[in-house]
C-alpha cells in the first residue's frame, strides 16, 4: 500500500509501530537523563537502566533470532 507516497508492507506495519514506540520511550528518558545531567542530579542506575533497554531494543528488534528482522534505515530516500 501507498502512504504519503511511501510503500508500506502491511506484514510488517504492526512490528514497526511497535519498534517505533519504543524508540520513542527510549528517547524521551534519553531526554530526561540528560537533563538531569545538565543539572548533575543523574545517577549512575539510570544510565544503566537506559543502556539496558537499549540492548533489549537491539536484541528484540534489530538482531532477533526470530525473522523477520526490523528493517530500518537511518535516513529518508529522496
Amino acid at each position: 500500500h501507498l502512504f504519503n507516497s511511501q510503500l508500506i508492507t502491511v506484514n510488517f506495519l504492526v512490528d514497526d509501530l511497535r519498534f517505533y514506540l519504543e524508540i520513542d520511550k527510549f528517547s524521551r528518558l534519553a531526554d530526561s537523563v540528560e537533563a538531569l545531567a545538565a543539572r548533575n542530579m543523574q545517577s549512575e542506575k539510570e544510565v544503566a537502566f537506559l543502556k539496558r533497554k537499549a540492548a533489549i531494543i537491539s536484541k528484540l528488534f534489530l538482531n532477533s533470532d526470530i525473522p523477520p528482522k526490523l528493517r530500518v534505515r537511518s535516513w529518508d530516500p529522496p
